[in-house]
């Protein structure tokens, strides 16, 4: 194990820091991050709605119109997401190269609008009843900005506000004299740059209406993000996600946050797939991917089974003390005191039902999900730090959700209890001979 960890900490650890540390990862990261808080929060409202009342609740919410004011604030969120992520890395992206950030989100925003067809197919209905369909000109497709956009809305948001950043550092701007105020100086600056990115980007567009993808949209998502989401973003890329993530934890380097820089677009895409599907009322289209109600139960490792197992079984006292320290927050599923307090990392007697019980976790649950005994995720964006029994309610918007979570508890304990009993042998052991020695030196 010694060895292990040297050579995960000369090599391995070094690649990941310079990996999560390079520019655009962190880019990609802060803007996913910067438009997470519109989502969560449009979920709030889809969260009433999906209450685990009853169906008097339901028929209550249809009848006075309320579903459809609720489901409002959901559809300017997931249905409009590729339009806030634009922004956000577009301003994330100047501000890396300590430019106006401002300015590089109002280019980016531009890039990705020109490449937007501005027509959509439309369905009418006239007096009589009968529908009739037709090209709607002059209009923006909200189609083209949600889940669907999320790529193309990467590659505008960076590549628009980079151009506009290479145009500053060869000096391609119209210069003021220093007597201009900043806010003027910085509207005559933006203007050339502006204008090439417009340039740019609307050959672009010019282009692709020459070829059988017709629009940009149709391009990046038949070549692009059709193809990444299909190999990694169903059950076995969520199964990937978990598992990297846990391994990197026992090794001391933040896993959850690797797997997701590396990860981001696929994993926001699946997740405003599925928003998008609950605001539409249909059926979650990758429930996987929101099982993190069950792979984190008491936090990373689903250690909230450890945290009882120390409350009711310890005899150590390190185990004892740090059991009554950490509940409160393990049931937030916040465990970084008993992942440095156990320790869990490096720790090989913990190791292996820490890997285990979300692994367990994620296939069972995918299971019962399956055949029905379990209601499946709504979809909804819902916050990681929810209680325990909440958050799983809520996930499915079903009292099945804490059920099921209660039985996970169960099974977890199971795994980490001869594991548990070693680790807390050793720490009793250790303080019976450290007390032995205190007296002897007195």
């Amino acid at each position: 194990m010694s060895k292990l960890k040297n050579y995960f900490e000369e090599k391995i650890v070094p690649n990941i820091d310079k990996f999560t540390n390079a520019r655009y990862v962190k880019i990609i990261m802060d803007g996913f991050m910067g438009v997470s808080a519109l989502t969560i929060g449009g979920s709030i409202f889809m969260l009433i709605r999906s209450l685990p009342l009853g169906d008097w609740y339901t028929n209550f919410l249809t009848s006075t119109g309320l579903v459809d004011i609720l489901n409002f604030p959901v559809m300017i969120t997931s249905d409009l997401i590729s339009l806030y992520l634009v922004i956000a890395l577009g301003y994330f992206t100047a501000k890396s190269f300590s430019k106006n950030p401002f300015s590089g989100a109002m280019i980016s925003l531009g890039a990705l609008l020109l490449l937007t067809p501005f027509e959509t197919t439309a369905i009418l209905t006239d007096a009589s009843g009968a529908e009739v369909s037709g090209i709607v000109n002059n209009v923006l497709p909200v189609s083209s900005f949600g889940a669907t956009g999320l790529f193309l809305a990467m590659i505008a948001g960076i590549a628009g506000a980079r151009i506009y950043v290479w145009c500053l550092d060869k000096n391609i701007k119209i210069k003021m004299p220093a007597s201009v105020p900043p806010n003027v100086s910085n509207m005559f600056e933006t203007m050339i740059p502006a204008g090439l990115v417009f340039i740019i980007f609307m050959l672009i567009r010019t282009a692709l209406s020459y070829t059988t993808y017709g629009t940009a949209q149709n391009l990046i998502y038949t070549l692009l993000q059709q193809p990444l989401t299909n190999v990694g973003g169903g059950f076995w890329g969520f199964v990937i996600y978990t598992l990297i993530g846990h391994i990197l934890w026992l090794f001391g380097v933040h896993g959850t946050m690797v797997t997701y820089a590396a990860m981001a677009p696929i994993y926001n895409a699946m997740a405003m797939a599925n928003l998008s599907a609950f605001a539409a009322g249909t059926a979650c289209p990758y429930p996987e991917w929101n099982f993190l109600c069950y792979t984190l139960i008491g936090g990373v490792g689903s250690t909230l089974a450890l945290n009882l197992l120390m409350l009711t079984r310890a005899k150590s006292s390190q185990f004892k003390t740090l059991g009554k320290l950490t509940i409160a927050t393990s049931l937030f599923n916040i465990n970084e005191p008993i992942m440095f307090g156990s320790p869990v990392i490096m720790n090989i007697n913990l190791a292996i039902p820490f890997i285990a019980c979300p692994m367990v976790n994620l296939f069972l649950s995918s299971l019962v999900t399956r055949i029905g005994l379990v209601a499946a995720p709504t979809g909804a964006a819902i916050n990681t730090f929810m209680p325990f029994g909440f958050y799983q309610s809520l996930n499915n918007g079903s009292w099945t959700g804490v059920v099921w979570a209660i039985a996970l508890v169960a099974i977890d304990l199971i795994i980490y209890y001869p594991f548990f009993k070693r680790q807390d042998s050793i720490n009793l052991k250790n303080e019976i001979q450290l007390s032995e020695q205190e007296v002897v030196n007195e």
